[in-house]
């Protein structure tokens, strides 16, 4: 997976601060005209509104900007997510942008056509569930835009075509797809996975998921992400745009929020280490435990909720381990 990224959490206010100023444009060159751009009327109309709607919804929106740990392990544990229903207290914000420091999906290798690697997700609560839009970088889009296809008789763009693509999508990000997670169903990318994958090595889970779209990877990072920022395990810190960052917010928007919330791993690259005896049993070597879900029991919620048990050693100190190797890519993380 790749990890080239521009963007960071002081710079995601003025993102979100020029996106919702482009997608309230109703004129030729804003967002609205841009999005129903080559659809038929119907949907050029659905488009034009969802442009609008977005626009509201964006300004409501808390900004969230996930460290590269922290999307590393999203990614991972997405991977063995079991079959889960997604609930309203699972969200961190009712309208939220969220930017992942590190791709989350991987990059266009020619066998589907949604697109560029994912770096972001906007979402909005509505009604039984929630309405969400994928985002990548905009120069990742212009390169992915910028190469023909011989098959359909399309030509690579020309440099003056490229400059006119991003002058006609100014942003940093774009939208690539649209979605919806309903409360209390189980999402259908989930439905074939088993309730328990802890008993799953790593290459069946990635048997399983190997057939996935961007589209499915983007949704299974999301709730995970959303699912560990309600772990003791992740840690947020509010971070403030620049002071010229601040004023030209304030000229663009007075009333937009322009804090962050910086989210992280607690003990980022940390490898835990359990004691070696459990119910009397003495163990005389230490190994990996990978990591894996488990159900935990809330009795706020009166329901079991999945909790992302991170990679670890387990076995008494100082007692060998019986598989090394694996321990250094456990300390790499």
């Amino acid at each position: 997976m790749t990890t080239r990224q521009t963007l960071s959490a002081r710079t995601l206010p003025d993102v979100r601060a020029e996106l919702v100023q482009w997608l309230a444009d109703t004129g030729p060159e804003g967002g609205q005209t841009r999005w129903a751009q080559g659809f038929d009327p119907r949907t050029a109309r659905e488009e034009r509104q969802a442009a609008a709607d977005w626009a509201v919804a964006l300004r409501a929106a808390e900004l969230f900007f996930v460290s590269k740990d922290m999307t590393r392990m999203a990614v991972s544990a997405g991977l063995a997510l079991p079959s889960y229903r997604l609930h309203p207290e699972d969200l961190p914000a009712t309208h939220g942008l969220l930017l992942w420091e590190e791709y989350a999906t991987d990059s266009y290798d020619g066998g589907e056509y949604t697109g560029c690697p994912i770096i972001g997700v906007s979402w909005a609560q509505q009604g039984s569930g929630v309405q969400f839009r994928t985002w990548c970088l905009r120069e990742d889009w212009v390169t992915f835009m910028s190469k023909g296809d011989p098959r359909a008789g399309l030509k690579d763009l020309t440099p003056a075509e490229m400059r006119a693509l991003r002058m006609a999508y100014p942003q940093q990000i774009v939208c690539m797809s649209r979605g919806f997670l309903p409360f209390g169903e189980v999402p259908g990318w989930l439905s074939s996975m088993p309730d328990d994958t802890s008993g799953m090595t790593v290459a069946e889970l990635e048997d399983h998921s190997r057939s996935a779209g961007r589209q499915e990877q983007a949704e299974r990072a999301l709730v995970v992400t959303w699912l560990l920022m309600g772990q003791t395990l992740a840690r947020e810190e509010e971070t403030a745009p620049s002071k010229a960052s601040l004023k030209y917010l304030r000229r663009i928007d007075p009333g937009l929020l322009t804090s962050v919330r910086y989210v992280q791993l607690r003990h980022a690259g940390a490898v835990s280490r359990e004691g070696g005896n459990g119910g009397g049993r003495a163990y005389q070597h230490r190994w990996i435990v990978r990591g894996h879900w488990r159900n935990h029991w809330y009795p706020s919620r009166q329901s079991h909720r999945p909790i992302w048990i991170d990679s670890h050693v387990k076995g008494p100190d100082g007692a060998p381990i019986l598989d090394p190797d694996k321990l250094v890519n456990v300390l790499r993380r």
